[in-house]
């Protein structure tokens, strides 16, 4: 069955530089660890981590100094999956997948806390099987999540290989070492083509009357719905750059940008939405860098989005502020947002 994961921001992924090794995928099994096996766990993983900890002296953050009681606990917990990592029959390291139990907003979100291999057995391309693995086995992963230490640029470069890229902000935690945090988001991206007109009205009209309403009122959503049709989003396909994100095929959410009035230097956001059960999941935030990807967000010098109130402080966490510094809203009743940024030459 599909697994879901939570994070120990607190505990840094060890990973490790890679040799391509034919066959490595035959060799390499992850078999799930018992209680009774706590001790054997335990010990591999401060075998594995004394090197950090020694170059670090992180106290408070190192697996190294953990526990064998807090192994067991981890162990056991229902909210996790801790694996053995087995390299020829021989136990070599571990890994423990993790989800926040009862939280749905973290459905299909997975965390990766800890990974390591005992320095015996590093360098041997073990770590990249076990990502991939890790895949396959939690299939219906939306987005994968994991910190590590920023000064180890070996490790941060494993993980880019794989799609993961860094967000937020740094934790320092002593003046050697500080922590960064990675994603990996594992939905589709692709421009909106004519057929998605529908499926994506659908999608908005949801948000208009189990999201937004909250915030203006059923009546209100409801002649808002009645107005986006899928003529309508063909409509603003037309002169946006309109984009379709999927999961297993399904379109979960969309978002468009556009020239601001047929300005070069000036663009617009608009049309960002997620399906009402998929909020949460990281993909409101892949909307973004899409979108800020595109070349109507590249060559302009001032972005401006119309935020419901619903959304605003979202937009607000990557940089987007109310225009002119005035915080009210619109004869649309949305608040109106903008970010200036350099254009790079």
């Amino acid at each position: 069955s599909r697994k879901k994961i939570a994070p120990n921001i607190h505990c840094p992924v060890l990973f490790f530089c890679v040799k391509e090794v034919h066959g490595m995928n035959d060799s390499i099994k992850l078999k799930l660890v018992t209680e009774d096996e706590a001790e054997c766990l335990h010990r591999l993983q401060v075998e594995a981590f004394m090197p950090l900890y020694e170059k670090y002296q992180d106290d408070d953050t190192s697996p190294a100094k953990e526990s064998l009681k807090r192994v067991t606990e981890k162990i056991i917990e229902e909210n996790s999956d801790f694996y053995f990592i087995v390299f020829h029959g021989e136990k070599v390291g571990g890994v423990r997948v993790r989800w926040h139990q009862g939280k749905k907003v973290h459905e299909n979100v997975n965390w990766i806390s800890p990974i390591f291999i005992i320095p015996k057995f590093q360098n041997k391309g073990i770590a990249s099987t076990v990502i991939e693995q890790l895949f396959g086995i939690y299939p219906n992963t939306i987005e994968w999540r994991l910190d590590t230490i920023k000064q180890e640029t070996g490790n941060c470069h494993l993980y880019e290989k794989y799609g993961f890229v860094r967000v937020g902000e740094d934790i320092v935690v002593n003046e050697k070492m500080t922590l960064v945090g990675y994603v990996k988001n594992c939905i589709n991206v692709r421009r909106f083509e004519e057929e998605d007109a529908d499926e994506v009205s659908k999608l908005i009209v949801r948000n208009f009357l189990e999201v937004n309403s909250k915030d203006y009122g059923i009546a209100a959503m409801e002649e808002l719905a009645k107005v986006y049709d899928s003529g309508k989003v063909l409509n603003i396909a037309n002169y946006a750059h309109m984009y379709v994100f999927e999961w297993n095929g399904k379109i979960v959410g969309t978002g468009s940008i556009s020239s601001f009035w047929g300005s070069k230097t000036e663009s617009i956001l608009l049309t960002i939405f997620v399906l009402p059960e998929f909020h949460g999941k990281g993909i409101g935030r892949k909307i973004i860098n899409t979108l800020e990807q595109d070349e109507f967000y590249v060559r302009a010098t001032r972005i401006e989005i119309p935020a419901s109130i619903t959304a605003t402080e979202f937009y607000r966490k990557f940089g987007y502020d109310y225009k002119n510094g005035v915080k009210e809203l619109d004869e649309e009743h949305h608040y109106r947002l903008e970010k200036f940024k350099e254009v790079s030459i």
